[in-house]
């Protein structure tokens, strides 16, 4: 967990977080051998330790109206925690005891979570030694501190919450922990033996707080069976014959019975949220001056890590509306001029940009924020104004927004420090720790992931939709989407009329999601002298481009999320297509997970195989000369574009070395005269082909349809005067180069591969990831976590899809469901 505790001395805790409500000044006496049978407690077991202690607090009342209650030994049920992780014990309201499973942890009940530990110097995960620092660094207190925060993060998961308290009992000594999404604030250990009325006080006014005081979020109302608003989940979840199935086809009139139909998956997926043991809860949502409130279950994925933005995804059901929608609930960067994600939708919906999520409400949730940041920031006073200068950036050691399937522990979140325009700046760049809020936001669409794709052609064809949208955006709202990749490409089934052949069709069109890490088209300037408008943000490694690996601090521009793109057809293509490499999962993890360590420093940049592929050779390898075969025309298409990145990346290079900077401003595009749309969109993300006789299909090798050189008009045999020496780019190159400025190349790219011949229906042959695999150089593993909890950044609820087929089997070779970017564990 990249959060770094902050440290608090127990009375200023106490004063921050359980202040005394009024008409309770007055303190209890308590006794003063409370805790005498845990005198020899440095040299008792950790199961001695919890039941002496628990007696203490139990029969003598030191917690009114809370009960202390262990779980030791049994985990919970599957359905709520399928890690089967066992905390110790913790404070439940006595309202909740009729509702528990004994001896179990009862991870959706828990008000204050509590860990015992042997009195033992490793057993503590925080050190008190060293002004400078809190947290521990020997592996075996790293281990303890890992374990604590996966409780954490488990109770995260399953309540809604503004932060969670933490009672750490090791030996003879305890702390408080808070941790919200920010990270942790720990108090200094103390010899409760020794000092019992510290503790006795603590519990005491802790047993005076508010639920939502001890963190449980008020904007989230627990559903119980019995309620109205419980009936009416399990009345929806109902399958009905009128939900359309999934496939594309040619729709019968019978099939559209409702105005507005239900894709089964969507309801399905709604029913399965709805687990035996998993609360349900009602949401609200401000938009504006209303407030919105939403059903939900179980999300259909949540994001590993407790410190950043949580995000939680649900199909959720619209109490007033009673229709199915996605609803994302997440901790969102708190910074000026950060845009909620909602404002960008709202933007992009505004200017008709075809392909991206349809904004139904979204709002801040109740001014909830995270205090650590505050702590920190109040501990470390500035000393004198510093000036703002762009940060280097640093890397996580966790995986936080999407850890890919393979293995969590060898995808990682990249840093980088993103800078905007000369604006006032409201965070301290020194601080380790990022501001969150809490905030909702609700679209209409509930859509499918990639990896449901059920060809190479339809899957380029998705990818292609998504790069229109984010054409749409720059060009008609300014915007850069920043964050491209197979999480946030998805599938999204249409009703489509074809008035020409007077037809009514489903067809799978793209959806660019997640949009809360835009920001503005940024004009041509020296990226080194604007300032950050917040702390380094965060990418996905694996889709991230060579150019943003290798640079610290460049801007992100077009080209670097055109790569993106590719990254997200390549990942795609290798894990569910027939190719002919033996290995899928090694050379995933070689190419998309690998990086390079920088002399030995906490500095990490682009694997070699990544750098390799794309700037220095141009083409794919499964090893040393043993090129990356899938069969035409996706080799072509690969190809293709990697002949336009390698010429790209060497003009760079140049420019950089001549400039003696890195990295060189932006290329200046070659000018279009024709900026019309082409004819073959037809508006639905689907597009027809000349035939193969006619001549503009004869003639496109040559030219694409700005008029600008295609990759076959710019093949070197065109150019045979032209000498590459001193890795001075070619015109060739330059043009190359020039054309990724801007999108239309590599629409024409996508476009001409899919008007080719030779595409097979078959070529999905299932996940070549075996459920077992294990990556073979884990990059920076979490300490404390069984490789069995270890979990993907963003971990999706496994589901068939292919149920809600009506007419296409499921594919024999297939091996699992999980709908994720990434790897898997």
């Amino acid at each position: 967990m990249a959060h770094k505790a902050v440290r608090m001395e127990p009375a200023e805790f106490m004063a921050a977080y359980f202040p005394l409500p009024p008409g309770h000044e007055d303190q209890p006496q308590w006794p003063v051998n409370v805790f005498e049978e845990l005198v020899e407690g440095g040299g008792l077991l950790e199961a001695d330790i919890m039941d002496r202690f628990m007696r203490a607090i139990n029969d003598n009342k030191l917690v009114g109206g809370l009960l202390m209650a262990c779980s030791p030994d049994k985990p919970d049920m599957a359905e709520v925690d399928e890690s089967r992780q066992k905390i110790d014990a913790a404070f439940f309201s006595e309202d909740d005891v009729p509702l528990l499973h004994e001896a179990r942890p009862n991870w959706v009940d828990q008000l204050v979570s509590v860990e015992f530990k042997r009195h033992e110097t490793d057993k503590d995960p925080f050190d008190d030694r060293d002004e400078e620092r809190t947290d521990a660094d020997s592996i075996e207190r790293k281990k303890v501190r890992g374990q604590v925060i996966t409780y954490a993060e488990l109770v995260f998961r399953v309540q809604h919450r503004t932060a969670l308290f933490m009672l750490l009992v090791i030996g003879r000594r305890f702390r408080f922990l808070r941790w919200d999404r920010s990270g942790a604030i720990v108090t200094r250990a103390v010899d409760y033996v020794a000092n019992p009325e510290v503790l006795c006080e603590f519990l005491w006014r802790m047993s005076l707080q508010s639920k939502e005081a001890l963190g449980i979020d008020p904007s989230a109302v627990r559903l119980h069976p019995g309620s109205h608003d419980y009936a009416l989940m399990d009345e929806h979840a109902v399958e009905r014959d009128s939900d359309l199935a999934t496939e594309e086809r040619i729709l019968r009139s019978e099939e559209l019975r409702d105005d507005v139909p239900v894709f089964k998956y969507v309801r399905m997926l709604f029913k399965e949220s709805l687990r035996p043991g998993w609360p349900r809860f009602r949401l609200e949502v401000p938009h504006g001056s209303e407030t919105h409130e939403f059903l939900v279950g179980r999300p259909v994925f949540h994001a590993h890590g407790m410190a950043g933005r949580g995000t939680r995804g649900y199909v959720a059901l619209d109490c007033e509306t009673k229709r199915f929608v996605w609803l994302k609930d997440a901790w969102r960067v708190h910074y000026d001029l950060v845009d909620q994600e909602g404002t960008i939708l709202e933007k992009l919906n505004r200017e008709n940009v075809r392909f991206v999520p349809t904004l139904i409400c979204h709002g801040d949730i109740r001014n909830q924020t995270t205090d650590t940041p505050r702590v920190w920031e109040a501990k470390n006073p500035q000393k004198a104004a510093i000036p703002v200068a762009p940060s280097i950036p640093s890397f996580s050691s966790s995986n936080t927004l999407a850890a890919s399937e393979l293995s969590s522990s060898t995808s990682r979140k990249r840093t980088r420090s993103e800078f905007d325009s000369d604006d006032t700046l409201n965070f301290r760049e020194e601080c380790p720790l990022r501001r969150h809020m809490h905030y909702r936001i609700v679209e209409q669409e509930v859509a499918m992931p990639l990896s449901e794709f059920r060809s190479g052609r339809q899957l380029v064809r998705l990818v292609l939709d998504c790069v229109i949208a984010h054409q749409e955006a720059t060009e008609k709202a300014k915007l850069l989407h920043r964050d491209v990749s197979g999480g946030n490409v998805l599938i999204l089934p249409k009703i489509h009329y074809d008035r020409a052949k007077n037809v009514i069709r489903l067809k799978w069109t793209g959806l660019l999601a997640d949009w809360e890490m835009s920001k503005p088209v940024h004009e041509k300037h020296d990226e080194a002298s604007s300032p950050p408008r917040q702390p380094p943000r965060t990418g996905t490694w694996q889709f991230l481009s060579v150019g943003i690996l290798s640079h610290q601090g460049k801007l992100v521009d077009v080209p670097d999320e055109l790569e993106s793109f590719f990254y997200v057809i390549l990942y795609h293509a290798i894990r569910y297509l027939r190719s002919n490499c033996g290995n899928a999962a090694s050379l995933l993890e070689g190419f998309f997970d690998a990086h390079t360590l920088v002399n030995n420093s906490n500095t990490y940049t682009c694997g070699l195989q990544k750098l390799n592929a794309v700037k220095t050779l141009g083409r794919l390898e499964i090893n040393d000369d043993a090129p990356l075969k899938f069969g035409f025309p996706l080799d072509k298409l690969f190809s293709s574009i990697l002949f336009y990145f390698k010429a790209y990346y060497k003009v760079r290079s140049y420019r950089a070395k001549l400039q003696n900077a890195s990295p060189p401003p932006p290329l200046d595009p070659i000018e279009d005269e024709n900026d019309d749309d082409d004819d073959d969109d037809d508006g639905d993300g689907t597009y027809s082909s000349p035939p193969p006789s006619s001549p503009s299909h004869r003639n496109q090798h040559l030219t694409s349809s700005t008029g600008a050189p295609t990759p076959t008009a710019l093949h070197p045999a065109l150019y045979p005067h032209e000498v590459e020496d001193d890795g001075k780019p070619s015109a060739r190159d330059e043009q190359c180069a020039a054309l990724l400025e801007k999108h239309e190349t590599f629409v024409d790219i996508l476009r001409a591969a899919l008007a080719s011949r030779g595409w097979k229906s078959t070529d999905k042959v299932g996940d070549r990831v075996p459920n077992d695999y294990k990556p073979v150089y884990p990059v920076a593993q979490e300490k404390g976590a069984a490789p069995s909890t270890i979990k993907r950044r963003r971990t999706l609820t496994a589901f068939p899809y292919e149920r809600c087929f009506t007419s296409l089997p499921p594919l024999s070779v297939s091996k699992t469901t999980l709908p994720a970017l990434g790897r898997k564990r």
